[in-house]
C-alpha cells in the first residue's frame, strides 16, 4: 500500500508540472489562432488538448483530495488544479464563443 502512495504522489507531482506547462501552451497557441487566420486548422487540435487538460487536471484534484493527508502543502496543490481548471474552463469558452 505504501508504495502505490508514493507512486501517486509522484504522479501528483508531475502532473502539476505537465498541467502548468501545458495550459500555458494553449493559452499562447489560443492567442495566435485567434489573431492569425492561417492558423485555424489549429483550433480543433487545440479544443481537444484543453479538454484533456481539463480531464486531467479533474483527475488529478481527486487524487489530490483523496491523498491529502500523506501531501505536505495539499491545499497548495488543490488551489493550482482549481484554478488550472478554471483557467482551461475559460479559455475553452473563448474558444468555442
Amino acid at each position: 500500500m505504501k508504495n502505490t502512495n508514493v507512486n501517486s504522489l509522484d504522479q501528483i507531482q508531475k502532473a502539476q508540472s505537465i498541467g502548468s506547462i501545458v495550459t500555458l501552451i494553449s493559452f499562447v497557441l489560443n492567442v495566435f489562432v485567434s489573431r492569425i487566420r492561417a492558423l485555424e486548422f489549429l483550433i480543433i487540435p487545440l479544443l481537444i488538448l484543453i479538454s484533456l487538460t481539463i480531464i486531467g487536471s479533474a483527475y488529478f484534484l481527486l487524487q489530490t483530495i483523496k491523498h491529502k493527508e500523506e501531501i505536505e502543502n495539499s491545499h497548495k496543490n488543490i488551489t493550482a488544479f482549481v484554478i488550472r481548471i478554471v483557467i482551461n474552463v475559460v479559455l475553452l469558452l473563448l474558444m468555442v464563443i
